[in-house]
This record gives C-alpha cells, sequence and structure tokens, in this order.
C-alpha cells in the first residue's frame, strides 16, 4: 500500500464532520424550542435523540479521523454508519417541524 500524500484533506474532514454534528444538535435544540408550543412534550423525544445521536456523529467522525492519522489505523476502513445516521437524525428532525408547522 503507497503512503498517503501530504496535505490537511484529513483534518479538514474531520472538521466538517464536527461541524455538521454541531449543526445537527443545534437544530434538534431550534426545532424544539420553536415546536413545544404546538406538538407538545412529544419534540422532547425526538430533541434528546438529535442531540445524541449528534453527539455520536461527532465520535464517529472522530474515530475517522483517528482511524485514518493514527499509524495503527492505516488502511482501516470504516462503514457508512455515520453517513446513514446523520441522513436519519436530519429527516427526523425536518419532519418534526413540518409536524409542528401542520399542526400550527
Amino acid at each position: 500500500m503507497r503512503p498517503e500524500p501530504p496535505g490537511l484533506a484529513n483534518e479538514r474532514t474531520a472538521l466538517a464532520w464536527q461541524r455538521t454534528a454541531l449543526s445537527v444538535v443545534v437544530a434538534a435544540l431550534v426545532v424544539a424550542r420553536l415546536s413545544i408550543s404546538r406538538v407538545g412534550l412529544g419534540v422532547v423525544a425526538v430533541t434528546v435523540a438529535g442531540v445524541v445521536l449528534g453527539g455520536w456523529v461527532a465520535l464517529e467522525g472522530l474515530g475517522r479521523y483517528r482511524a485514518r492519522h493514527g499509524a495503527e489505523g492505516r488502511g482501516r476502513t470504516r462503514g457508512g454508519r455515520a453517513t446513514a445516521l446523520l441522513t436519519v437524525t436530519v429527516v427526523v428532525v425536518a419532519l418534526t417541524e413540518l409536524a409542528a408547522i401542520a399542526l400550527g
């Protein structure tokens, strides 16, 4: 296996995962703040799930960084769990806001 070319692509990718995870957490909190009066306490469960899943996506991004950056992780690939989880989280947060709009 040939070595990776020098550069900061791995660091930029890790930062992108962190920004995306933070955006999901903030979006879940904003949706909760704007929707709790219309949807009720059910939005709290979606918010908690969004915060937890956003945190997990951040940890998964950190794991991806360490797998590519550390010598012990070279050559290992990580699955698409973080990408799938991120997609599900964004869809759930969006559906919650759509429900709030439909009910209000």
